[in-house]
């Protein structure tokens, strides 16, 4: 399908009501990243998919033409290995929870491979730039990635590293300031086969959709969350809704704090602030030494990613193993380990 050509009037017709067919998305996504298109009628595209209804089919031929272009997947056959990442575009200044809790699920015994994307959100002192002020590189390559998650049961991946043509498109997402079907896709776009994988999303209505993904990607387990209160993670200032694939089946549920003892906590004390207090944070965490606020929000966020692992069998399990970890230093181990073998 050529699109240059056709372009004006299909996007009418979207903006009128019709949606993007599957071969029009994947079409779309090829001349998006090979230049056919200008920057205009990316922005155009983008913006035309946020006003349509999604399926996880259009969402997963769009994330099939970005592997396809770039074919850089890590065949492997490690256990347990999952993600923990969120969207982004929760408009909130906190800390990097999931970082911090993919941190902990390492030392607890997954192998987390944290895929994450550069410039989508506009948080001060991001999770890359922790690891600059810790010294410790991300992985530059398929080999360095998989040589990390074999060794020290943890890798640090960057969307610009692993998909270098995407760079242009992730400035104009960046430019338009707006959530975008790409906040969707890419967290589904990790290099390294996964078995299990947990997701934080930035509205509601994103829950079953991305279930339906992790199912036809084939994931074992899959926990998608939306915390009440906006923040892409499991909250603890709020309710959080859940979405979970286990088994093939995909079910929903509505958990809080108080549900696995935890108290509820004010948002403000999850807020960060500049890469030196950040980086002093995720330390202190995993020293047990942060606020209440922190350590509960990263060990109940752990606590799922494990489930995810299949370390566990239920998040009350996870909770207890992700404190085990904390408290016996495992997680700060872990970490010495890991940029130790970065460098």
């Amino acid at each position: 399908m050529i699109i240059d050509k056709n372009f004006s009037p299909m996007m009418e017709q979207v903006f009128a009501g019709r949606g993007f067919s599957i071969d029009e998305a994947e079409a779309l996504t090829h001349s998006m990243i090979d230049g056919t298109l200008s920057d205009v009628r990316i922005a155009a595209v983008l913006t035309g998919f946020r006003f349509l209804p999604l399926s996880e089919e259009v969402i997963i031929r769009i994330l099939k033409t970005i592997q396809e272009n770039h074919k850089n997947k890590i065949k492997h056959t490690l256990p347990h290995v999952v993600d923990c990442s969120g969207t982004g575009g929760d408009k909130t200044s906190t800390l990097n929870i999931l970082t911090i809790s993919s941190l902990v699920t390492a030392g607890a015994g997954a192998h987390v491979a944290r895929f994450t994307g550069v410039g989508i959100s506009n948080k001060s002192g991001s999770s890359g730039d922790v690891l600059q002020m810790l010294n410790i590189n991300p992985a530059n390559s398929l080999d360095n990635a998989y040589d990390q998650l074999n060794k020290c049961h943890f890798s640090f991946l960057q969307l610009n590293t692993f998909y270098p043509t995407l760079k242009h498109l992730m400035d104009i997402r960046k430019t338009l300031g707006f959530k975008t079907i790409i906040d969707l896709v890419f967290p589904l776009a990790n290099p390294v086969n996964l078995t299990g994988q947990f997701i934080g999303v930035y509205n509601k209505d994103s829950l079953p959709l991305m279930a339906n993904c992790m199912k036809k990607l084939g994931r074992n387990r899959a926990l998608i969350a939306y915390g009440e209160d906006g923040l892409d993670e499991i909250s603890v200032c709020s309710a959080t809704y859940l979405s979970k694939l286990e088994n093939g089946k995909i079910s929903h549920d509505v958990i809080k704090p108080s549900d696995f003892g935890f108290k509820t906590h004010k948002i403000k004390d999850l807020f960060g602030k500049d890469v030196e207090y950040n980086t002093k944070i995720l330390i202190e965490t995993l020293k047990n030494r942060a606020h209440s606020a922190v350590l509960d929000a990263v060990i109940l966020n752990a606590a799922a990613t494990l489930w995810c692992a299949e370390l566990c069998d239920s998040l009350s399990e996870g909770i207890a193993l992700a404190k085990e970890t904390i408290n016996s230093g495992k997680a700060l181990k872990m970490l010495d380990k890991w940029k130790n073998n970065s460098n």
